[in-house]
């Protein structure tokens, strides 16, 4: 079941639900209790030591998320 981002406007806090995604555009009450939390993007970031050291970091803009074990889910890149 995928992670979705809630906004409440009432106490202008984010919050996370677990929720099949044939629910995900439903308002969600907030920990509060306040209802009508409305589904914002998430954003993310990670961060990937590779060989030699270095490391790469990934904003979560979309397309690759990072290979890992050299084996890659995008494009096999």
């Amino acid at each position: 079941m995928p992670l979705y981002e809630y906004y409440c406007r009432s106490c202008s806090g984010t919050f996370e639900r677990l929720r099949p995604m044939s629910r995900s555009s439903e308002p969600a009450p907030c920990p509060q209790g306040h209802r009508g939390g409305q589904r914002v993007v998430s954003v993310f970031s990670a961060r990937v030591r590779g060989e030699g050291g270095s490391v790469a970091v990934s904003n979560g803009g979309g397309g690759c998320g990072g290979c890992a074990g050299g084996a890659c889910a995008c494009s096999g890149h």
